[in-house]
């Protein structure tokens, strides 16, 4: 973010402090699609996110007040966003997603996974790798998602969390291992 985003940023947060819903509809359209794309691959289910997002955006409306300024907001409310979605995944346990066609990744065209049986395999490849990743504990899912999706540092995602950095790291060697696990017989098959 430059600069000049920044004090722009600061300048709406001003506004919606004082009650300008303007001023946070700006910032909401600025961050509802991150917002939900965490959700989401939190949840793997695209009611659940939209459902989470809009309440991540509901609570930090009414928790503006309490933000401070010298914070990023999108830091803040990435904050909540992951809390939220905690709380609903362990009400909840597990959810099987309902959007199961949204890819993890594209194929390019011209590659390999061009020919219908590469095709066939990276749909497997990317099924598997979402119910493996639908599988894993909640808190171990959320470090994974904020490491390798957010590209978060461990001391982001421990601020986040409000969990100590070796946490985060044993949990993210946890679900790399069990995703490493899940995936195995693709991976096998990959280096032969």
């Amino acid at each position: 973010m430059t600069q000049l985003e920044s004090e722009e940023e600061r300048m709406l947060i001003v506004k919606a402090k004082s009650g300008d819903s303007r001023a946070y509809e700006v910032l909401v359209r600025r961050y509802q699609r991150s917002i939900y794309g965490l959700c989401h691959r939190m949840t793997g289910a695209h009611q659940s996110a939209d459902d989470l997002s809009q309440e991540t955006f509901v609570k930090a409306f009414f928790s503006l007040s309490k933000f401070r300024e010298e914070m990023s907001f999108f830091a803040w409310i990435r904050r909540i966003a992951v809390n939220s979605t905690l709380n609903y995944l362990k009400a909840r346990k597990r959810e099987r997603p309902l959007d199961e066609n949204h890819p993890i990744t594209a194929g390019n065209p011209g590659t390999r996974a061009d020919m219908p049986e590469q095709r066939l395999d990276h749909k497997r490849l990317e099924q598997t790798f979402r119910e493996a990743l639908q599988t894993l504990p909640a808190d171990q899912r959320a470090v994974f998602i904020l490491k390798v999706y957010e590209d978060q540092s461990y001391k982001d995602i421990a601020e986040t969390m409000k969990i100590p950095r070796g946490t985060v790291m044993s949990r993210l060697c946890r679900a790399r291992r069990k995703l490493r696990l899940a995936l195995s017989a693709f991976l096998e098959g990959s280096e032969a």
